[in-house]
């Protein structure tokens, strides 16, 4: 039994040994891969969601970004979360990107960045724009600039079936801004318009949303505002 003993344990620690040696590999490929991306390093604009540990409720931060690829990018934050916690990042200029903080740094954090193949392809496209440009990015002439909705009325349906026709505050091709005082939750899935899209940030008065694909730029207005889909009776009112 003793032998046996032995043997289980000498193979956990064997096991344990290689799974370590995976993830050094991993990781080591990782930052080659990462070492060989385009990359701008700078200063640019951002914010993200942060509930406080002590509680508060959700607020948004404002941050920047010092260094940036399409697979992961360096913040400078008064606060942050932990190791692990998911956030949505809205970079000044491009548009909101979902990540995963992977390492504490004294003055901020640095994160992965979660992204289908067609957003890292975009991200990178704008990485390349940033280093031609210098870093300068115009207000006005962002990809996906923000704009008040011809006609704001709208109509969001929520994951229990429930509809609430609401104003919006403004509207771009990869989300929009939601007065109302209706309870959601960062991350609840939801339908604007004819557009899903999923909850990215609790503000004071209503909420924002990013689309689920980033739309063309004719169909962000026709899609998302200019008419209400009609709330049944039986729908819970905003």
């Amino acid at each position: 039994m003793i032998q046996d003993h032995c043997g289980s344990l000498f193979s956990r620690m064997e096991m344990g040994a290689m799974a370590s040696s995976f993830r050094q590999e991993r990781n080591a490929q990782r930052a080659a891969d990462r070492r060989a991306e385009i990359r701008y390093d700078g200063n640019i604009a951002a914010s993200f969601t942060y509930t406080p540990g002590s509680g508060g409720g959700v607020r948004a931060v404002n941050c920047t970004v010092v260094s940036l690829s399409p697979s992961a990018m360096v913040v400078t934050a008064p606060v942050h979360g932990a190791v692990g916690e998911h956030l949505w990042l809205e970079l000044d200029g491009f548009g909101l990107v979902r990540c995963a903080i992977e390492q504490i740094r004294e003055d901020g954090f640095v994160c992965q960045n979660l992204l289908n193949d067609d957003a890292r392809r975009r991200l990178a496209t704008w990485v390349s724009w940033l280093r031609r440009r210098g870093g300068r990015v115009v207000g006005d002439q962002r990809e996906f600039m923000r704009l008040r909705p011809r006609d704001a009325r709208t109509t969001v349906i929520f994951t229990d079936g429930s509809a609430a026709d609401v104003l919006l505050s403004d509207v771009s091709r990869s989300g929009a801004a939601i007065a109302s005082d209706r309870q959601v939750s960062i991350g609840d899935v939801i339908q604007i318009g004819r557009v899903p899209a999923h909850v990215v940030r609790i503000v004071e008065g209503g909420f924002a949303v990013a689309f689920d694909h980033v739309l063309d730029a004719a169909d962000a207005d026709r899609l998302v505002a200019g008419y209400e889909v009609g709330v049944s009776p039986t729908s819970k009112a905003v």
